[in-house]
């Protein structure tokens, strides 16, 4: 067998079974046969009645002592109109039908003893349906009856996915073949993440089971260790910066996962296989909300910070971001943007005559002394009154009332970074949406401006997309990451996005990212409209896949790629942190 990974078949033994001592052919041949090259035929192509292969779909019959297996990948060549053409496909679902047409009248026979075994049994026969995946040379058209079908290796499987055609592919797991075994690795193609071909991943998986924030982290690993220099490769700078939305998940990134070493698992040798050290996120940084004292919200992790003053929000653009809603009247957003317009100078500074705190500003709208006050109705007047001193009373520590320098979040480098890691998972949801908003206006800024770096790549890690672009909103933070997911890609801004429901994100969100990911899903979403585009086999083993497993769908695939995952080598929570060295310990007192 070429299969890597798979143990070496005793091609001996198979010819002795195939051949007598006169190396005659016996009549009977129930199991795999070698074919030159090494080669494994398990098979071979038919058409069981009512089941008729088409261009995009075949069958094949195995015999009684081989075993094949739904998402094995495999291979045949028909002669079609004098020509050969080469045909590589996927294992769908493994059939097996009785020659009875009745199972009553199995239990007849038998009398319901379960002892009992009839003289002349039938066993039945297996057969497959399979999806094409690749055809070499192409044509539309199924391969022929009696094609031997042959297990694929390394570099069938590979073939057949089109690694060899990828302008830049990166290694993110193990391409799964069957249900415990391996052909080689899982790639994608930079071109279709980073930019230039398309841009951006989508991973739908439930809570927990669909282990989205795994995914991310894991591309996220496997970009930094691609963006290494690298003799003849375009230079390539990534700058990740992930925002922790769940809990305190992701704010342990840079410490070892304490069952790494486990030596049960095989987890080494999976990073091993994609050429990565399994490490943490070294250097990563990391940054909370301030509270009303100024320190972080978050202990253990060295977090640094954060918080916006007026001075901050008005010179970075930010004021109407702070009442992006649907339920903001049109009225009531007129006068906020009034607002940013009367606190704003030509050069786009704060200006010094006007309110410099924001409680001097809230007190400058609850007398309607502002300028654009004397245009708009009191009850719009109230009413943004009330929403922003809503705002700054549940966010007294990122919004400091008396304060004119805040410690706003500066994102923006010009190399490849460690993640800067944002916490946000104590604010409200309109906080989040806030902080969100600040990050992506800020990347967008600095890759729109005159002096974009060659190569540099923002990659913005965002879990829950449908709090930020919930589906059929039309807010101003949902369509400023609709403008990332259509328009940034080119200028080098990704987004690598999570939800556990694509039905209740943006459609612009979701269908600009060309590459999609499912982990475990359940049956409902996966009837969404969102989904449609996928066959039936690949959505019905979505609802089954392990926390480790997803599949994978690129432009260039005909099917989803069956991908396993390594672990991860960081801690996802804090109860996830190896115990330190005992020579790391301190000392006794």
């Amino acid at each position: 067998m070429t299969m890597n990974d798979f143990p070496a078949p005793d091609m001996a033994a198979i010819d002795n079974d195939i051949h007598d001592d006169a190396g005659q052919v016996p009549r009977q041949r129930r199991g795999a046969v070698a074919r030159p090259g090494n080669r494994l035929c398990i098979g071979r192509v038919g058409a069981p009645a009512q089941q008729e292969a088409t261009s995009g779909h075949f069958y094949f019959w195995v015999p009684p002592d081989v075993l094949v297996e739904r998402t094995q990948i495999v291979t045949c060549e028909s002669e079609i109109a004098g020509q050969t053409y080469r045909f590589a496909a996927l294992i769908d679902e493994v059939h097996h039908r009785g020659r009875e047409r009745d199972m009553g009248n199995v239990v007849d026979a038998a009398d319901s003893d379960l002892d009992w075994m009839p003289p002349f049994a039938s066993e039945g026969y297996t057969y497959c349906s399979a999806s094409i995946l690749r055809i070499e040379s192409p044509v539309l058209t199924p391969p022929r009856d009696r094609s031997d079908v042959l297990l694929a290796g390394a570099d069938e499987a590979g073939h057949a996915y089109g690694f060899d055609e990828m302008a830049r592919p990166m290694a993110i797991g193990r391409l799964r073949n069957g249900g415990s075994q391996y052909a080689g690795l899982a790639q994608i193609d930079l071109h279709y993440l980073l930019g230039e071909n398309g841009g951006h991943l989508n991973v739908t998986g439930m809570a927990g089971a669909g282990a989205k924030s795994s995914l991310l982290l894991t591309v996220l690993k496997c970009l930094i260790h691609e963006a290494r220099p690298q003799p003849g490769r375009e230079p390539l700078h990534i700058v990740p910066i992930v925002l922790n939305v769940k809990g305190e998940d992701l704010m342990w990134i840079d410490r070892a996962h304490r069952d790494l070493s486990n030596p049960r698992r095989q987890d080494q040798a999976d990073w091993a296989a994609l050429g990565i050290p399994a490490a943490p996120f070294a250097g990563a940084t990391f940054y909370a909300p301030a509270d009303r004292n100024g320190a972080p919200m978050i202990d253990g992790c060295a977090a640094t910070a954060y918080s916006w003053t007026l001075r901050d929000v008005i010179e970075q653009d930010l004021f109407r971001y702070l009442f992006a809603s649907d339920d903001l009247s049109s009225a009531m957003a007129a006068y906020v943007l009034d607002i940013a317009t009367e606190l704003t100078s030509d050069d786009g500074r704060l200006r010094p005559n006007g309110p410099q705190t924001w409680a001097e500003l809230l007190e400058r709208m609850r007398a309607h002394s502002l300028n654009c006050s004397n245009v708009h109705h009191a009850g719009t007047l109230n009413a943004v009154y009330r929403r922003l001193r809503e705002i700054l009373m549940e966010s007294e520590g990122i919004f400091p009332r008396d304060l004119q320098n805040g410690q706003p979040l500066r994102v923006t480098r010009t190399v490849t970074t460690p993640p800067q890691v944002i916490d946000i998972h104590s604010l409200s949801q309109p906080l989040q949406r806030f902080v969100v908003a600040a990050i992506v206006k800020r990347v967008v800024a600095a890759r729109t401006g005159r002096h974009a770096v060659r190569g540099l790549r923002y990659v913005l890690v965002l879990d829950e997309l449908n709090r930020f672009a919930p589906r059929g909103s039309s807010d101003d933070i949902t369509r400023l990451l609709e403008q990332v997911a259509s328009e940034m890609r080119s200028q080098g801004v990704i987004l690598l996005g999570a939800q556990q429901l694509a039905s209740l994100v943006s459609n612009k969100v979701i269908e600009n990212a060309a590459i999609r990911v499912l982990g475990r899903t359940g049956a409902a979403e996966l009837q969404d409209r969102v989904w449609q585009g996928w066959d039936k086999p690949a959505r019905a083993q979505a609802m089954q896949l392990r926390p480790d497993e997803k599949l994978v769908m690129q432009p260039t695939f005909r099917q989803p790629m069956f991908t396993k995952l390594p672990f991860p080598a960081w801690a996802m929570r804090r109860e996830d942190i190896a115990a330190p060295a005992a020579d790391e310990l301190p000392p006794e007192v």
